[in-house]
């Protein structure tokens, strides 16, 4: 246990936990956020998700499953709905890294508010369990966060990303 105190309270975690809640509170403000405003400050927040979370030190846990979910479906549904509302229009895109998109011939379509949520879910669920301060707690929770950013929320962070991006920076063909 001494060796995860080391993991768990190094750099890497501190650093990662830092931009992760950083993240959740501009998702939890998103009812007073203007649109542009809240797309650029994501587009800033992404990347800096994505690089910590990839550099977060590997851990096992025996203990799979001990953590409390702190985000409930009315959270999460609520934060949606909001979300969704402030892109207006601009929330569906086209994902073209799915592996269903090799045997359907039609486009898979993703949402930048779901991407979103799920991002946050995962994030704030891990910040809730390491401000728990329990060393037990905190190595389930980051064993938990780096399967789901290797299997999930990594993938959704530069998906939703390249979304972000084509809206910030959206050239109309009267542009060109």
């Amino acid at each position: 246990m001494e060796d995860f105190q080391r993991v768990g309270y190094s750099k890497e975690v501190i650093e990662f936990t830092t931009v992760a809640k950083e993240f959740c509170d501009l998702v939890e403000r998103v009812t007073g956020e203007e649109k542009k405003q809240f797309l650029v400050q994501l587009q800033q927040l992404l990347p800096l998700i994505y690089l910590k979370g990839s550099l977060l030190p590997e851990c096992e846990s025996d203990e799979t499953g001990m953590n409390e979910e702190i985000v409930t479906e009315e959270d999460y549904n609520f934060l949606h709905k909001h979300i969704w509302q402030l892109m207006a229009g601009d929330d569906e895109y086209l994902e073209v890294f799915d592996d269903n998109m090799r045997y359907s011939e039609t486009p898979v379509v993703a949402s930048i508010a779901e991407n979103v949520c799920d991002i946050y879910q995962d994030l704030k669920n891990f910040i809730s369990s390491y401000q728990h301060g329990m060393l037990d707690v905190i190595q389930e929770a980051l064993w938990q966060l780096n399967a789901n950013f290797e299997l999930y929320w990594g993938r959704a962070c530069v998906s939703v990303l390249r979304a972000i991006h084509a809206v910030i920076y959206r050239v109309t063909d009267e542009e060109a």
